[in-house]
């Protein structure tokens, strides 16, 4: 489970022409020219956005470029392309990178998170932007989602703040990676994660598949740590027991999150209903009539394919092909 990640690097570049700067730097690399937030939606980790502006221009702000280029490489390839590149480093001016970036996840409710976090570092909140022109190279913005972070933030929408911590983001990375589990802890309510027990049960006796199914969906949302799996029986009724396979989560999402997720993937996705997962919470069971909890009658089928189609929006491609790809195996076992 991944709680900190590096962002984008930012650098400043005052050129000549910054429209035949572009042109002669997309012969030698691939870019491309966005406005700031299409940039950072694109950007992952080894990746640097540019602000490119006139040299005669006296700022080094993001609202002064007259082009910006996301490059999926890392800031010191991009720099070394461009002293190497006669035509490309003489008509450089002046550089100037800007604040490294880190991306936090933290907890739903996770103000408590992102106030010890500015007051250990004596940082401000500010917005990406003014961070941007703010920072320097020796200073780090923390974005912070309680959102998967995977490799890209997906959309400025995601990020809850930001703050500018006047230290090097390499040293930052370390620290937070250190503490983050303790800073988080301190962000839950009762300062308690959640050991949650999952069991598959299976009549197809798919268990594996249904096992690889469902840690695809659980690994790319990011939703905890696996503690330890192990075959279980259910005595469900008396003198009749249910063998079932039982994965053990550590997280600090709430259960209901989890119950939803497991609600949503119990079909597939002809409407099928492949396999039965419950949820229990210090032995208490998590029924899916608790996800809304309203009173209200729902139908089980339209609520989960829901949920369904709010988490599939939510994985990666990756993540979807491979899920896919296991769905349809056990489509085709089960119905033989």
């Amino acid at each position: 489970m991944n709680f900190v990640r590096s962002g984008p690097r930012y650098l400043f570049l005052k050129v000549k022409s910054p429209k035949l700067f572009c042109q002669e730097l997309s012969r030698k690399t691939k870019l491309k020219k966005l406005n700031f937030q299409t940039a950072i939606k694109l950007a992952a980790e080894e990746s640097v956005i540019v602000f490119l502006s006139d040299y005669n221009k006296d700022s080094f702000k993001v609202e002064d470029s007259d082009l910006i280029l996301y490059l999926p490489l890392n800031s010191t390839a991009l720099l070394a392309m461009i002293l190497n590149q006669h035509e490309l480093s003489q008509a450089v001016e002046k550089v100037t990178t800007g604040p490294g970036q880190l991306v936090m996840r933290i907890p739903d409710q996770g103000e408590k998170v992102i106030e010890e976090i500015a007051e250990n570092y004596q940082a401000e909140e500010m917005s990406i932007l003014e961070a941007i022109d703010k920072g320097n190279t020796d200073s780090t913005i923390i974005s912070f989602t309680d959102q998967p972070i995977k490799s890209r933030l997906k959309s400025l929408k995601k990020v809850r703040d930001n703050i500018l911590v006047a230290k090097n983001s390499t040293l930052v990375f370390e620290e937070l990676r250190r503490d983050a589990v303790r800073y988080i802890t301190h962000g839950l309510e009762n300062h308690q994660w959640s050991e949650l027990k999952i069991n598959i049960y299976d009549s197809d006796e798919l268990y594996e598949l249904e096992y690889k199914r469902l840690i695809t969906i659980l690994s790319d949302l990011e939703a905890g740590i696996i503690l330890g799996e192990s075959w279980t029986k259910d005595h469900a009724f008396a003198l009749f027991s249910i063998t079932a396979y039982q994965i053990r989560l550590f997280t600090f999402l709430e259960p209901i999150e989890i119950k939803k997720i497991l609600f949503a993937f119990e079909y597939n996705s002809d409407g099928e209903r492949l396999v039965d997962y419950d949820l229990f919470n210090k032995s208490n069971k998590i029924n899916w009539s608790e996800i809304l909890n309203d009173g209200k009658h729902h139908d089980r089928k339209e609520l989960a394919f829901s949920y369904r189609e709010k988490i599939m929006k939510e994985l990666s491609e990756s993540a979807k092909k491979r899920y896919f790809d296991i769905e349809k195996e056990i489509t085709a076992q089960s119905n033989k």
